[in-house]
C-alpha cells in the first residue's frame, strides 16, 4: 500500500520536534516500518498505485485486468497505456464512473443556472423584479 501519511511520525514530529535530534535518532529506527512510503502529488500516487497492482495480476493471480474504472479527470488510463503493463500492448478500455458523471453535470447545470439567472433570465415563473 502507498501512503503519503505516517500517523507514528506525525506523532513524533509533534512531541520531539522535527529538527531535533532525538527525532533524527527515532525516526533512523522507525524508517524501515514507516507507512509513509511516497512523496509526490496525489495523482501520482494513485497512477503508480494501478501501475503496481496490474503489473503484479499476473505473477500473483495468473490474470490481466481488461479496463479501468476511474474517475473522468484520472490520469491513471493514460499512464497504464504508456507504462504498457502487460509488454504486448494490448488494449485497456477505460470505464467512467457514472456517480463522478453525474456529479460533473449536475455541477455544470447549477453553474449554467446561476450564469443565467445573473442575466435576469429565469427558467419558467414569473421575471423577478431586481
Amino acid at each position: 500500500m502507498l501512503s503519503k501519511y505516517c500517523p507514528e511520525c506525525t506523532t513524533a514530529k509533534w512531541d520531539l520536534g522535527e529538527n531535533c535530534a532525538d527525532f533524527s535518532i527515532w525516526y533512523k529506527a522507525h524508517k524501515p516500518e514507516c507507512s509513509e512510503n511516497y512523496t509526490g502529488s496525489s495523482n501520482g500516487l494513485e497512477v503508480i498505485a494501478a501501475e503496481i497492482l496490474w503489473k503484479r495480476s499476473v505473477e500473483n493471480c495468473v490474470m490481466r485486468y481488461m479496463s479501468v474504472l476511474s474517475d473522468g479527470d484520472s490520469k491513471t488510463y493514460q499512464g497504464l497505456l504508456e507504462v504498457d503493463v502487460y509488454d504486448d500492448s494490448r488494449n485497456i478500455s477505460k470505464e467512467e464512473c457514472l456517480n463522478h458523471v453525474a456529479k460533473r453535470l449536475g455541477t455544470g447545470l447549477r453553474n449554467k443556472v446561476k450564469e443565467w439567472r445573473s442575466r435576469c433570465v429565469t427558467n419558467g415563473g414569473r421575471k423577478e423584479e431586481a
